[in-house]
């Protein structure tokens, strides 16, 4: 009877055990998740469709997603960095790495980084591009350039028969495919879409912000001064274009070619058009371009910076989330593992951007200033294409008003 009574007790306490344990579900854990992705309904799907699916394979994790406009996210950055409130991830545009950084809103990851298989993998102006004094303050999951986009159609129509490769033959191909009702090139000019746009003509003739009023300075704005004012085959308009208003000209037929990035590639193939992209041609320097898109970063303050770097370092490191980022996110391939991946062939024109990431420049060798000196250079730029002040005297303006800034 008594070796009874013990089974039964230690059936009873097996029993409840397994009950306690099928009751007690994971612990649940919440991230904070901050983005600016939902310019349009594709990208914020994929989003969505990339934290489900983390989610799903991690039970315990709920990812609280907010996701606002450019400027509402910019507000909301500066707001959470001055009240201490900042999320436990955010995606924020490379050149605001500094930024955060030099205000002590972002978690320092070095370590964590240099301990990351994936690290050396990573192209170095894309490893640079989440970095400031040394320090890796971010993921790169999105990666982004500029090249030259042009209509197949009108350069067969014009007889241009190859897209230009150096300054000379931009601006006879310009002039080409220039007519009353199309300019031979586009690109955005507000604000700091100007400055994006300008950058690859001051690194082309061998220039840098910090010398920009040097000569290669003067070269490269009297050279887009040519393309707007002299030639006539770039629109003064353009100033008040941004990216989607410059895509959205070309797409309807209404400009022969256009320095834009992989974003415009949706709105391109649904217009129907015969295009194609190339690296941007280049001065005396060579080709040079922008290095665009967003790293991940982790807050300083949050509590579940293990759990929120296992996300990221998920996303980064899963081949399935190709579709996202790049169909969806119109990334492109950013690491020598995955430049040839047919995974990352979202599209056939894709090739033309990911030849130009090579040369890409990172902009957070700026440093924290950037903002001020993107205006710096967009006001320089602005004021020689609207002939309020000439190459010469714009580009000292500009270096005087830069210096300080880079110190």
């Amino acid at each position: 009877m008594r070796g009874r009574a013990l089974l039964a007790v230690a059936t009873l306490l097996t029993a409840t055990a397994c009950t306690a344990e099928q009751v007690n579900p994971p612990e649940q854990v919440t991230l904070t998740w901050w983005d600016y992705l939902n310019h349009s309904p594709m990208a914020d799907q994929a989003v969505d469709h990339l934290l489900a699916r983390y989610q799903q394979e991690h039970p315990g994790v709920q990812v609280r997603r907010t996701s606002l406009s450019p400027d509402e996210f910019e507000a909301k950055l500066v707001e959470a960095t001055t009240a201490g409130t900042f999320p436990d991830i955010a995606a924020v545009d490379t050149a605001d790495v500094p930024r955060l950084a030099a205000r002590n809103a972002l978690a320092d990851l070095t370590p964590r980084f240099d301990d990351w298989a994936l690290k050396e993998r990573f192209l170095d102006p894309v490893r640079e591009g989440a970095t400031h004094d040394g320090r890796f303050y971010g993921v790169p999951l999105r990666t982004t350039t500029t090249a030259l986009i042009h209509n197949r159609g009108l350069f067969a129509a014009a007889g241009v028969a190859v897209p230009p490769v150096t300054w000379e033959e931009l601006r006879v191909a310009a002039r080409t495919l220039t007519a009353p009702d199309r300019a031979g090139l586009c690109f955005p000019g507000e604000g700091d879409d100007l400055t994006t746009t300008f950058l690859p003509f001051l690194w082309q003739a061998g220039g840098d912000v910090a010398s920009v009023g040097d000569p290669a300075g003067v070269t490269a704005l009297t050279y887009v001064d040519q393309l707007v004012n002299t030639d006539r085959s770039a629109p003064a308009e353009a100033l008040t274009w941004t990216a989607a208003d410059a895509v959205g000209r070309f797409a309807q037929g209404r400009c022969g070619m256009l320095i834009g990035g992989p974003e415009a590639v949706p709105e391109l193939n649904q217009a129907g058009l015969d295009w194609a992209a190339s690296p941007l041609p280049g001065g005396r320097a060579g080709t040079a371009a922008p290095l665009g898109g967003e790293v991940w970063v982790v807050g300083r303050g949050s509590k579940q910076a293990d759990r929120a770097w296992d996300l990221l370092t998920w996303l980064a490191e899963e081949q399935d989330n190709a579709t996202e980022f790049g169909g969806g996110l119109g990334a492109l391939p950013n690491r020598t593992d995955t430049l040839d991946d047919l995974a990352w062939q979202w599209d056939p024109n894709v090739t033309g951007f990911v030849e130009q990431l090579p040369t890409v420049r990172a902009r957070t060798t700026y440093g924290p200033e950037y903002p001020r000196i993107s205006e710096a250079i967009s006001t320089m730029a602005a004021r020689v294409l609207t002939r309020e002040r000439d190459p010469a005297g714009a580009s000292a303006d500009a270096a005087a008003t830069i210096g300080p800034l880079l110190r």
